[in-house]
């Protein structure tokens, strides 16, 4: 995976398989794909309810998708399947680590043996250097000393380049992050479980296990160590720092409070974030047995260190080749190609789009305003900076009940487009919209 910041440091482990369902019944058919997907959903969250964030199927045509969120620090393990009983799984696991790694592969042996799911390894699918992953029911178990090695020379060809460009003056490189957002920090090298400075790049340089600290599921049990890892995940880039807008925030600050209350009575003695441990009880505003301890171990930790969380600076919203500013506090959400996030009475959407004239060749931004952005009308605000180009108009909008102001703007460069929204309650941020609409810029 390839971390969201300006440098960013690609680790590249994954699980790469294909698999073929067997048939059912009486009379023996294949299963759906929607079916054998529900199937493999309900069984996952039958056996690993605890760790299962997210589990979604979807239907793409004549096949569907299961993606099953499994750990803050990687993007889902997506599974296919069509028509045939052919089944496609892809894992990217670098970023969590070789314990995830192996739990992954168990998963799916698993899951071979109950649905009956004949496994293969699909090696032209891999990245060059991955360990032999695979895991199935007809197959043996992924090899633990190999997923590590090859675990431990990704981080060690990441620890390098982050080397390198310290030699260049370069701060903020990010090793292992989820890809979507830049955070800002003032850190030497940016990971999942925080920044680390240059007296850790050293080291990590010297002896690579070093290194493995910032991966949040070096082993494969799930112990103190483990609770504390995922929980630090979510601390330093999910939580918001302010009382939970909806569902989702809700169950992702009692997801981190759940893993610190496991963790704490298994090994007392490790490094908890008792400071925003607490702040995180204060938020989350619901009676905690275990809250007045965490309080009175609060007290007594190192008030000069910087509390953890990302998102307690502002951070940039990568999307389809565009950059986009917004305070860490907004939520984040992305759908239908969308990017939407808000907070506190203000509330942005924005899409965007490659542009090409009929004949493939890029489109310039002059061309793509002139279509999209031609009938804003009067009182269009105009930007431009180098080969950026924009255009966008505020107005009012009551078809909700409540009147707020709008700005709807578009900026462009030659073969790229994208549009935004923005929506304020407050009419003195009006300066706010126009400048967040003016900081697009493309990646």
């Amino acid at each position: 995976m390839v971390g969201g910041g300006p440098e960013g440091i690609e680790l590249a482990v994954a699980i790469q398989v294909e698999g073929q369902a067997a048939k059912r019944g009486m009379i023996p058919r294949l299963p759906a794909p929607d079916k054998l997907l529900a199937d493999m959903r309900a069984w996952v969250e039958g056996e690993y309810g605890p760790v299962v964030r997210d589990a979604a199927v979807t239907s793409k045509g004549p096949c569907a998708e299961l993606r099953l969120e499994l750990h803050p620090a990687v993007d889902a393990m997506t599974i296919t399947a069509d028509e045939q009983g052919g089944v496609v799984v892809s894992a990217e696991t670098a970023g969590a680590g070789p314990g995830y790694h192996t739990f992954a592969c168990r998963i799916l042996d698993r899951l071979g043996e109950v649905l009956d799911i004949a496994w293969s390894r699909r090696p032209e699918l891999l990245p060059p250097g991955s360990p032999p992953a695979w895991v199935g029911a007809r197959l043996p178990l992924a090899d633990r000393p190999l997923v590590e090695r090859d675990h431990l020379a990704s981080l060690g060809a990441a620890v390098g380049r982050a080397v390198a460009l310290r030699r260049r003056g370069i701060t903020g490189v990010e090793i292992g992050l989820r890809p979507g957002t830049r955070f800002a920090s003032d850190g030497t090298v940016m990971t999942p479980v925080g920044p680390r400075g240059d007296a850790w790049l050293a080291r990590a340089a010297r002896d690579l296990t070093v290194a493995a600290d910032v991966l949040p599921w070096w082993y494969d049990v799930m112990d103190a160590r483990y609770q504390l890892a995922r929980a630090l995940v979510i601390l330093w880039t999910e939580i918001r720092w302010r009382p939970p807008a909806d569902d989702a925030e809700r169950a992702t600050m009692d997801e981190a409070l759940t893993l610190l209350r496991k963790a704490f009575p298994t090994d007392p003695s490790l490094a908890y974030p008792y400071r925003e441990w607490a702040e995180l009880i204060a938020l989350r505003g619901l009676a905690d047995p275990i809250a007045e301890r965490v309080l009175r171990r609060a007290e007594q930790a190192d008030q000069a260190q910087p509390p953890i969380g990302y998102r307690r600076r502002p951070v940039t919203v990568v999307h389809e080749g565009w950059l986009l500013p917004v305070p860490g506090s907004f939520s984040d959400r992305r759908a239908d190609g969308e990017w939407s996030g808000g907070d506190r009475g203000r509330h942005v959407t924005f899409a965007a789009t490659v542009t090409q004239l009929p004949g493939g060749m890029p489109m310039s931004a002059d061309r793509f305003l002139t279509d999209v952005a031609g009938e804003l009308g009067e009182g269009t605000l105009h930007h431009e900076d180098g080969g950026l180009r924009g255009r966008a108009r505020v107005t009012s909008d009551a078809s909700s009940g409540v009147e707020v102001a709008v700005l709807e703007g578009f900026s462009a460069v030659t073969g790229s487009g994208c549009a935004i929204r923005i929506e304020f309650s407050d009419s003195d941020d009006w300066r706010w919209a126009i400048d967040l609409w003016r900081s697009l810029r493309p990646t």
